[in-house]
């Protein structure tokens, strides 16, 4: 991972891990306009090599019009839940992804992982989400009738009590001030083809005991939606730093991952 590269956590919505995703950033060759001549030693150039997150957006932006070319109905929230879940967390030598200071990288530094373009475009399971989630979410972060009215143009009320931000149906799982046991819920959309059944795998957290019920989720036909539930039951504090995990449901062929960061407050 670049030393330049945008890190979390995400201290606005601490339940959403950040970032969402990396992609390709270090010394890439790009088009470059002939009159800028300041970085160019005066010289009068069409290509450069570059580097920083400008290099990055370009890339993952170039696979969100892949998606929609290929999947036109799908959701903005769908197209991202199928580059999140089918990124990868090695690098090109099958090593697990490092910083430039060669320390082991976490969610914080690569999200849900290395851009997969190929695997993005069948993803098996996608996490979608509309707008009444999303006033959802807002209003788990205490926004009012006015601000939500800002966005929507209409009045718009809060539930009560407001769905908690840490179940916002996200590609990733976060929760950021966990106080003794809890429940995550996420709800996937089938987008394969025919019967299929997933399979759960949990990666281990330092200190916090998880299950997922049920473990194993079984689709008879596109387009069908399953709930699942996490628990996470904390035997220690994580003392004011996050842990790590992640989900992935498998099939034969698809391999779904979410990335999980708590911070164990209290047990």
């Amino acid at each position: 991972m670049g030393v330049f590269s945008s890190k979390g956590p995400n201290v606005i919505t601490p339940d959403i891990i950040k970032p969402d995703i990396t992609a390709p950033g270090v010394n890439i060759l790009a088009a470059w306009s002939p009159v800028s001549t300041a970085r160019t030693a005066g010289n009068n150039i069409n290509y450069n090599i570059l580097s920083g997150t400008s290099m990055s957006c370009p890339h993952v932006s170039a696979v969100v019009a892949l998606l929609k070319s290929v999947h036109p109905y799908w959701s903005p929230a769908a197209i991202k839940s199928a580059i999140m879940t089918t990124a990868t967390t090695t690098d090109n030598t099958k090593n697990f992804i490092r910083n430039d200071d060669s320390t082991n990288a976490t969610p914080f530094d690569y999200g849900s992982g290395h851009i997969n373009p190929a695997a993005a475009i069948d993803p098996g399971l996608i996490y979608d989400y509309d707008t009444n989630n999303l006033i959802d979410f807002l209003c788990s972060y205490g926004a009012s009738v006015a601000q939500l009215k800002n966005l929507t143009g209409t009045p718009v009320y809060c539930k009560n009590p407001p769905t908690p931000s840490y179940n916002f149906n996200y590609p990733s799982i976060g929760v950021a001030n966990m106080s003794g046991k809890l429940s995550v819920y996420r709800t996937v959309t089938y987008v394969g083809e025919g019967p299929t059944v997933y399979y759960s795998k949990l990666e281990a957290i330092t200190g916090v005991r998880t299950s997922v019920y049920p473990n194993v989720l079984r689709f008879s036909k596109s387009g069908e939606k399953l709930t699942y539930r996490i628990d996470f039951v904390p035997n220690k504090s994580s003392n004011g730093s996050f842990e790590f995990g992640s989900l992935t449901w498998r099939n034969d062929v698809h391999l779904v991952r979410s990335p999980i960061a708590v911070n164990v407050v209290s047990v």
